[in-house]
């Protein structure tokens, strides 16, 4: 009967293991992944951390509110200049 304990424990420790070592190469793997990703955010972005990137983000975010604010300025000019062509 203690035989029969014994293997149980045996075998779970055996199972415990073998996750143990799932779980270390799958964060093996994303290690890799995300060096790999910080490597590829610097080379096409320039920026060297996600908090850079965010704040490039937010820079071209605001740069594109700006220039989205002025084309609809320009297209309401030329509307009321055609307007105003129509008239003649």
């Amino acid at each position: 009967m203690a035989t029969s304990g014994s293997g149980d424990v045996g075998r779970r420790l055996l199972e415990l293991k073998k996750q143990l070592e799932e779980e270390k190469q799958q964060r093996s793997e994303m290690q890799g992944e995300l060096k790999s990703l910080m490597s590829r955010l610097e080379d096409e972005f320039g920026a060297k951390s996600l908090e850079e990137a965010e704040a490039q983000i937010k820079e071209k975010e605001a740069a594109l509110a700006t220039m989205e604010v002025d084309l609809s300025r320009q297209v309401e000019e030329i509307e009321q200049l055609m307007e105003g062509d129509g008239d003649d």
